[in-house]
């Protein structure tokens, strides 16, 4: 096959170089994000498997007005702030409040709350009963690492789209020969290489927009600081106007008070005029005045572009056009930030696109661990010294736990949530504490076996263990098994079958495939002539060298140890 021109060797090696230093600094970091992120697509789907209390059908006929004006008598809400509900929807069938509650004349803060359907009853949400989906959410952009974690995510976002971009530079010259060669035999090396390359040019386009949009969301502030510095004044909300001019429109805080209509009938209105489009949240101020403004927000869940906002005085209930985001008819300003977020989330084109999402991403990781591999295996070799071996051995195997370990852990959170009682106090903090603690003493263990293969073994097997458990645990804790729940609520089932999948493959993975994988022992008539072993970064492993004054080869891979 016909190569493609390629990259003079001076600028080769400076982008292979680089495209290694960058991809090792940030390649266990890189990992949780993908593999997190991975699940977190699916966190509204798991919502009602975490919460027995949300398997019920959507309320059509929810009073919004009865549920706001609950919400209100709890909380007093401050409705001159801005307010943000969030409609039920099929996977989520509670009314969610975000507002402001005023604490004396100079003070508010916020809250956060949910409405249960025909009861009516309010839920503070910022004490959850349950914490799977937000966990794995927010750690796939390390919001668990206070201040900075944020800005961390960021700048993994943007070493892997350098790193990215300098892969492709660096394999172009041999893109498809390579792409179509891949095999599954000969040296390990040459067989991680491959494998790397084919999964990083199948999910570049994934990787592209991770890349970005990751880099994006986590130095946002970073991003907009010398805007606002130079161009503002340091006045941010001048900013997040332009993208959001509805927030610009002034409110009077002593307005009259007046009676609206019921939000149900501006509800219909829209519908009319947007069939096929879901309202999916309501931004609004001053609801109890004569000038309160209201915010529609509309989606079909089609399309890139397909979301808008329609901006209204209650007091005629007409559309603001002039400020109003009409599907597919934005201004790039008004388009940017809804666009990056659809990207990221693949929150467009139904279930179909997060499935593909997901298994590029699973994927990915997967190119992640075998980038780690390729770097460990280059450095196997004698121009480093006994002690850089074993330093770069210890890098592999703690980052090996790290990445591998994370299997086992999500099994184990999902564990905890069926094995807390709903109504303990600190639920979350238990649940949460769980799985940190887990997966850290899983980290450790992995840190004792000294072989890739043992680690990646014995990972599969505990991980495939407690995968079969998590649909045994909620069908014991609930009684809503995955055979019972498949037609009623589906999502339930398919949380269930993922789990009980994934304990299938990675148990037959682990006793079937990896079976062999371990290399013989060494014949007694060679160990018997052997000359004196050199030091071994395996401390219980022997390795015979042929020249004393030569440093042996160790080949290390990911299925042999």
């Amino acid at each position: 096959m016909k190569k493609l021109t390629g990259l003079g060797n001076r600028t080769y090696n400076v982008m292979f170089h680089t495209h290694t230093v960058a991809g090792i600094v940030i390649s266990f970091a890189l990992f949780v994000i993908f593999y997190a992120g991975a699940f977190s697509l699916f966190r509204h789907e798991m919502f009602q498997w975490e919460n027995p209390s949300a398997r019920i059908a959507v309320d059509e006929h929810m009073d919004y007005d009865l549920a706001l004006a609950k919400v209100d008598s709890v909380y007093n809400l401050d409705w001159h702030s801005i307010t943000n509900v969030v409609f039920p929807n099929e996977h989520y069938p509670f009314l969610q409040v975000y507002g402001a509650v005023k604490v004396n004349d100079t003070t508010t803060e916020r809250m956060a709350a949910y409405v249960e359907p025909g009861t009516y009853r309010v839920q503070d949400m910022r004490e959850p009963l349950t914490t799977v989906g937000t966990t794995l959410y927010f750690l796939h952009y390390f919001r668990q690492i206070p201040v900075i974690g944020l800005y961390l995510s960021g700048l993994v976002g943007l070493f892997f789209l350098f790193a990215t971009v300098t892969g492709v530079l660096i394999h172009w010259r041999n893109l498809f020969t390579k792409f179509y060669a891949f095999v599954r035999e000969g040296k390990w090396k040459t067989i991680w290489t491959n494998a790397h390359t084919v999964l990083g040019i199948m999910g570049l386009p994934l990787h592209l927009i991770y890349g970005i949009t990751g880099a994006f969301f986590g130095l946002l502030n970073l991003i907009l600081l010398p805007s606002v510095l130079l161009l503002f004044d340091g006045d941010t909300s001048k900013v997040f106007n332009m993208i959001r001019p509805e927030d610009a429109i002034e409110v009077a805080e002593d307005a009259p008070r007046t009676q609206h209509k019921p939000l149900m009938t501006y509800m219909a209105d829209i519908q009319e005029q947007f069939p096929g489009y879901t309202i999916t949240r309501l931004k609004v101020r001053n609801l109890d005045r004569q000038d309160a403004l209201a915010t529609w927000g509309i989606d079909d869940h089609k399309g890139i572009l397909s979301s808008g906002l329609l901006t209204m005085h209650l007091a005629d209930g007409k559309v603001m056009e002039e400020i109003s985001t009409i599907p597919y008819e934005k201004a790039y300003s008004q388009s940017i930030i809804d666009l990056i977020t659809k990207l990221h989330f693949g929150d467009f084109g139904g279930i179909l696109i997060k499935i593909v999402y997901f298994v590029l991403s699973i994927l990915t990781c997967f190119m992640i661990i075998t980038g780690v591999l390729i770097w460990q295996t280059a450095r196997d070799n004698p121009r480093y010294t006994d002690k850089q071996r074993q330093f770069h051995h210890r890098v592999t195997k703690v980052y090996l736990a790290i990445c591998l370990s994370m299997f086992p852990a999500f099994a184990l959170i999902f564990l905890a949530n069926k094995s807390i009682p709903m109504d303990l106090a600190g639920r979350v903090d238990w649940v949460n504490g769980i799985f940190f603690g887990g997966w850290l003493l899983l980290t450790l263990m992995g840190l004792r076996w000294n072989r890739y293969a043992v680690l990646n073994k014995n990972y599969l097997n505990i991980g495939g263990l407690m995968s079969l458990l998590v649909p045994v645990f909620n069908g014991m804790a609930t009684g809503d098994w995955f055979w019972m729940t498949w037609n009623s609520t589906s999502w339930v089932a398919y949380v269930d079958l993922f789990w009980l999948g994934s304990g299938v493959v990675a148990l037959y993975l682990a006793f079937f495939v990896l079976k062999d994988s371990y290399p013989p022992k060494m014949p007694p008539k060679r160990a018997q002539k052997a000359k004196p072993a050199t030091k071994s970064i395996h401390p219980k492993e022997t390795v015979v060298e042929k020249n004393p004054k030569k440093v042996p080869v160790f080949r290390f891979n990911f299925l042999r140890g």
